[in-house]
Parts: C-alpha cells; structure tokens; sequence
C-alpha cells in the first residue's frame, strides 16, 4: 500500500514528486533535483506563478480582507509555493519575488515594502519565513527577525495578543518558528537558534497540542489538518515543522502521532481536514478557490499535501518504513 499511495503522489505533480524521491524514497540527489527543476515550469506551481499580477501580488481587484490585499495574497502564494518547496534560484522564481520586493506594499501599514514586515507576529513569521525560504536580500527581514526576538515570551512562545496577553499562542507560535527557522538557514545568528530552541520547547512541552496545566486538547482544529494552512495551527503542520527542524521525535509527541495514523483512510492516503481555515470571508474563499491548484481540494476529499507530509511525519517517528 506504501509505495501504492507514493507512486500516486509521484504521478499528481512534480512538487509531489521530487519530494516523495528525496524523503521517502531516499533517491540519489542527482535524480531528485531533475524532478525539482520542473516544479516550476509545469503543473500546480507553474499555474500560481502565473497568476501573479504585475505589482506583484496576488490580489483581487477590489480586496475585502487581508487573504486577498496585496500583501495578504503574496503572503498566502508564497507560503504555498514554500509546501511546494519549489527551487528559490530558478529563474522563474526570482523573477517573481522582484516583483513581489519591487511592487509590494503594505497598504494599511503606511505602504511598507512587502519584506519589511507589519505588526502581528503571526504575519511577520510567515514573511520572515517566504523571505528566508527565498533568500531576499533586503535590510527588512532582519529588522523583522529582531522585532521577533524581542516579542518572545517567558514561556517560549509568542501571541498576536501580547503585550494584552502573555500566554503564547500555538498558531503565532509555529507562524514565528517557521520564519526564525527559514531565515537563520539563509542568515544564521546564534540568537535566532536561541529562540528556536526556545520556541520548540513550548511545542514540545505541550505535545504539539496540549495544555500544560491540564493536559488537555487546547483546540479541537488542531486535530484537523488543514491545505493551506496559513496562519492557522494543526499538528501535521506543526509535527512536519518539526521533522525539518531536526527535532528528535520523543514520547511527548506520542498521542499527536497516533491520531495522525488514526487519520489514514484504507487506501493510506490523508484528507483535507478544512479548506483555507482562517480565511474570514466568503469573498477571500472565492478569490482563492482554483486560484492554488494542488491545495484547494475540497475537504474529504484525499490531500497530496497532506498525505506527503503526514507519510514523512511518521516515517521521521519511526513508525513507518
């Protein structure tokens, strides 16, 4: 069945492709990066790549919230093309995030260059993350990895809330862990693994779900793995950041592990959980409906994403062959 649901994954687009030879099949780096230098140039990478408006973004022509502004919508496109983990140095690529750096703005936020970030930490960790993910060479993500650093609270984590409230959050917290791991990788600081390391405490403490006074499931949506995700926290995201961040596996994450095999259909594939959880409007739904092929299907229905990330989530556990 395995290597039944992988062969599928193979077959559904080269961004699922290259990524089951290199972290499932364990193929030469030879063979894995041909199949990458495809992404894109053909299927669902190439469609949003193409999609880009020439300022840039991927706005509606009159946005009704933050998922289709421009900088919402170039924030959620680049997130997408970083599930893809789409090659940031082909030509293609970089022609779009000069276009993003060049014509992107912040509209509310006194028209901020896109990479140089805006107030929420849960935002300003997505962009820290596009911006590590494809090595922007700007003096604003640095500024915005500062900004993080001191915005890290007592507890390891970080909130949109804060200074209001001094509880972490899980969503901020994994938007932020995202972003501090993304650009230490192109910018290493011992200061951003300092934080890191603190960050992946609070998740690990917590078993990527529970409350630590109580053990008990902080948010039932956490339970349910979401394609794009966005802000939005869920243990697939959250155990797949993880894995790429080199964490061990231990026995704290042992109950998210199980109820991610519990999710398994027959044919061993995983289902969207919930569409664009996070969006807040019908018309943001709207824009992006088709708009992000590889990521929209309808929930219940079987997720290349998600069953690519949960089958590496396990083997990465140990739990699967």
């Amino acid at each position: 069945m395995a290597r039944g649901v992988q062969d599928w994954l193979i077959k559904v687009d080269p961004a699922m492709e290259w990524q089951v030879l290199r972290d499932l099949q364990d193929e030469p780096k030879e063979r894995y990066l041909i199949a990458r230098a495809r992404v894109p140039h053909s299927g669902w990478a190439e469609a949003l790549l193409k999609q880009q408006r020439d300022d840039g973004s991927w706005a509606a022509d009159e946005p009704s919230g933050w998922a289709d502004s421009p900088d919402g919508s170039t924030t959620y496109a680049l997130a997408i093309l970083r599930l893809f983990e789409i090659d940031p140095d082909d030509t293609a690529v970089r022609e779009a995030i000069d276009r993003v750096h060049d014509g992107v703005t912040y509209i509310y936020q006194n028209r901020t260059p896109y990479f140089g970030g805006e107030t929420e930490v849960c935002v300003n960790g997505m962009t820290l993350a596009n911006a590590g993910y494809f090595h922007v060479e700007a003096d604003g993500p640095a500024g915005i990895a500062d900004r993080l650093l001191g915005q890290q609270l007592d507890d390891g984590g970080w909130n949109c809330d804060a200074p209001g409230s001094r509880r972490a959050s899980f969503h901020s917290t994994l938007c932020v862990l995202e972003g501090l791991l993304a650009w230490n990788r192109w910018r290493p600081d011992p200061r951003l693994r300092e934080a890191l390391d603190r960050g992946i405490e609070y998740l690990m403490l917590r078993g990527a779900m529970h409350r630590l006074s109580t053990g008990e499931i902080v948010d039932s949506s956490f339970l349910v793995p979401a394609s794009p995700p966005g802000w939005h926290y869920d243990i697939v995201r959250a155990l797949d950041f993880l894995r790429d961040a080199g964490v061990a596996a231990d026995e704290r994450l042992g109950a998210a592990l199980d109820h991610i095999e519990t999710l398994r259909t027959d044919e061993g594939r995983w289902q969207q959980g919930a569409l664009h959880p996070g969006l807040d409007g019908e018309r943001e739904r709207e824009h992006w409906e088709g708009r992000a092929p590889g990521v929209g299907e309808a929930v219940g229905t079987d997720s290349p994403v998600i069953t690519l990330r949960a089958l590496r989530i396990l083997r990465w556990a140990g739990r699967e062959t």
